[in-house]
């Protein structure tokens, strides 16, 4: 018997591709023999191999498609067209607000077609929500009190040999991910904690006794400069993202802002510090024992100024910085004892 054929269509940066994966448990609740058909950008495509529920997975080349000329545009949109023309699914899904990402499906063949954006009225995802909810939503078209939550996605890849004998296993380690906040539309520095903070964390850190590592793409060399002389490991642009969230399953803690990282530590199962400001962490991280949020600025009466697709006319991000050094680094503490059984 054919299962239910779905095409998800969901291009963006690491984090936000995250917080999607619970639309694939969603489909297998409703059917435990789904075809997933999953359009994804090259960034995050090892991450959807890596989860295995996904049974095809087609690519795109997301810097031409969404930052190209016109001409790359049209190379990349007319390529996915010839792989999807008269393709039938029983669902397609653009977990994506913005109409144009409807395109990308168009010439495929939907008995249903969902996706978010506006609808009887309504903005989905509906601002303050989780977003990992609202796309099981997108998913089960459950409103009210009804609605299906979202389950956490969790992928444990084992830790490359190279990187275990670099952490060791003497020490605690608390892992943070001071850059990051960027992707191929835009850089994102209202949302990152400043990093000469981090770089105080760290040194308090190192100084309690604690290992610490320094996490970050190949983009966020820039980082690196300002851990220059620190004890610290440096593995910023050394490890792939299945690496990364190996990496991370194997920390006691990672500390860092609204970013990818954020995200995979989440997925890896990690207990987690999250440090918001302009964004709303209801959206993006379920705060529980295992993941603490620290929301700055809140006496700003623009906190927050994300309304999902801009920020406010803002060049001073008061709200995170507002955050201190000192109380990010008392609550890694009773975090890492809580651990440890001592709080």
């Amino acid at each position: 018997m054919v299962g239910l054929r779905v095409l998800i269509v969901k291009i963006a940066a690491i984090g936000d591709v995250v917080l999607a994966l619970p639309m694939i448990d969603a489909l297998y609740q409703q059917d435990p023999q789904c075809r997933i058909t999953w359009v994804c950008g090259r960034t995050v495509e090892s991450l959807l191999r890596a989860f295995g529920q996904v049974e095809e997975i087609i690519a795109v080349d997301e810097k031409k498609l969404l930052a190209g000329n016109m001409l790359k545009k049209a190379a990349v949109l007319t390529s996915l067209w010839r792989r999807l023309c008269g393709r039938r699914f029983d669902m397609i899904l653009t977990g994506h607000a913005d109409p144009r990402y409807r395109l990308l499906s168009v010439p495929a063949v939907g008995k249903v077609r969902r996706s978010f954006g506006r609808t009887d009225g309504r903005v989905t995802p509906v601002p303050g929500r989780l977003h990992s909810d609202e796309y099981v939503r997108l998913v089960s078209a459950i409103d009210g009190p009804d609605a299906l939550k979202s389950k956490g996605a969790r992928l444990t890849p084992p830790l490359p040999d190279r990187l275990r004998r670099m952490l060791g296993e003497s020490k605690q380690t608390v892992a943070i991910a001071p850059g990051g906040a960027k992707n191929v539309m835009r850089d994102d520095a209202l949302r990152r904690w400043p990093l000469q903070n981090y770089v105080d964390l760290s040194q308090r850190l190192l100084h309690a006794g604690l290992q610490v590592v320094v996490t970050g793409a190949p983009s966020d060399a820039w980082i690196q400069e300002a851990f220059e002389g620190s004890t610290a490991i440096d593995l910023v642009g050394k490890t792939s993202l299945i690496d990364l969230i190996a990496l991370y399953a194997s920390c006691q803690l990672v500390v860092t802002h609204d970013t990818g990282p954020l995200h995979l530590a989440t997925l890896a199962g990690t207990p987690l510090l999250a440090l918001f400001g302009p964004t709303n962490p209801s959206e993006k991280v379920s705060a529980d024992r295992m993941r603490h949020v620290l929301w700055g600025g809140e006496y700003l009466p623009c906190r927050p100024c994300y309304d999902g697709r801009e920020y406010g006319a803002c060049t001073n991000n008061v709200c995170i910085q507002s955050i201190s050094v000192d109380n990010v680094y008392q609550e890694v503490i009773q975090m890492l004892a809580s651990q440890n059984g001592h709080a």
